[in-house]
């Protein structure tokens, strides 16, 4: 839940401003006559929003292009469905949580994963700073508003043996304004700052933990089909993404950021600013050199704990290998 989410945005403002990206209207087709860019229509799993501004950086400073490729950005929204979008072929490529994409390929989705976008899931555990979390052992014997069935609750109730009462997820911030012990379910990147912009001193706290071995990559991936007939679009794709979420992150951000007011006016230059800032603090895309990470890179040893946990809280139809839901050979 994206603090953009917090308010319904048209489409409409989103889809007028798809011309810059090839044409949300035409069809995209993989071939392409000789000296002619490869169309590839890639999904995202919201508005167009900070936390997807690699590729739109990758878009406007022509790293795509570079790579031989014309890249039509296609926006998400609350009812996007980016799995069945990729797998029915309506989309060639997309992202989202490594959780959701692992559980789809046990129910026998043809995916898989091919880089990742964030070497950690940005969702997060918002709180008062009044009455602080310092760890998600402090959430025993309390009530927090979160997304009923998300995965990381069992987790947390089961490897560490707490309980906690759980209200279903609304997507504003009204009752966490309104109560000063309220704990949510949020973004890192996101619901702090509109929490803090309306007043309130808060704090955060990632779920992703390696101490419970819950640390879930946010994922680019692919259909089956897909990626046997075209593997060299898929890692020029690839290659092109990492080059721009690194110029993103630490080179100058304002190519992709303006992209992004030109399809979201809503977004102000403060919120972005905090977004990228988050990001880089939490280590989410650039991820933590000291643990030998780096942009775009999925390790399997880290897959395989996931596919375990999962596994293990039953969430998974039928069990999964590693090279069900994985593969490397699109990493630089």
């Amino acid at each position: 839940m994206h603090a953009p989410r917090l308010s319904s945005l048209l489409l409409a403002t989103v889809a007028a401003g798809c011309f810059l990206f090839a044409g949300c209207s035409k069809p995209a087709g993989n071939s392409a006559t000789p000296g002619q860019p490869v169309k590839v229509r890639f999904q995202t799993d919201w508005f167009p929003q900070p936390e997807h501004g690699g590729y739109y950086q990758a878009l406007a400073k022509g790293y795509y292009a570079a790579e031989g490729l014309e890249v039509e950005i296609l926006p998400g929204g609350p009812n996007a469905q980016v799995m069945s979008g990729v797998a029915t072929g309506r989309a060639d490529l997309g992202m989202t949580n490594g959780d959701d994409i692992i559980v789809a390929i046990a129910r026998g989705v043809p995916l898989r994963m091919i880089a990742a976008e964030m070497q950690r899931d940005p969702q997060g555990i918002l709180f008062h700073q009044e009455h602080p979390l310092a760890s998600l052992r402090d959430l025993d014997g309390k009530t927090i508003m979160a997304g009923a069935g998300s995965t990381w609750l069992e987790v947390v109730r089961k490897k560490l043996g707490i309980r906690f009462n759980l209200q279903p997820l609304i997507g504003d911030l009204a009752r966490f304004m309104n109560d000063p012990r309220f704990i949510q379910q949020c973004f890192v990147t996101n619901e702090p700052y509109f929490a803090t912009q309306r007043g309130a001193k808060v704090g955060a706290l990632l779920i992703a933990n390696a101490e419970l071995g819950y640390e879930p990559y946010r994922a680019i991936f692919g259909g089956h089909d897909y990626l046997a007939k075209h593997p060299d679009i898929a890692a020029r794709f690839v290659r092109a993404s990492i080059r721009g979420w690194t110029d993103y992150l630490t080179g100058d951000p304002e190519p992709a950021n303006a992209l992004l007011r030109q399809l979201r006016p809503d977004l102000t230059p403060e919120f972005i600013a905090y977004s990228i800032q988050a990001m880089k603090d939490y280590q989410l895309v650039l991820g933590d050199p000291a643990r030998g990470e780096s942009t775009g890179q999925l390790k399997p040893e880290r897959l395989q704990r996931q596919i375990d946990l999962l596994q293990e809280l039953g969430v998974l139809d039928r069990p999964v290998r590693l090279e069900d839901v994985v593969t490397f050979e699109f990493l630089p």
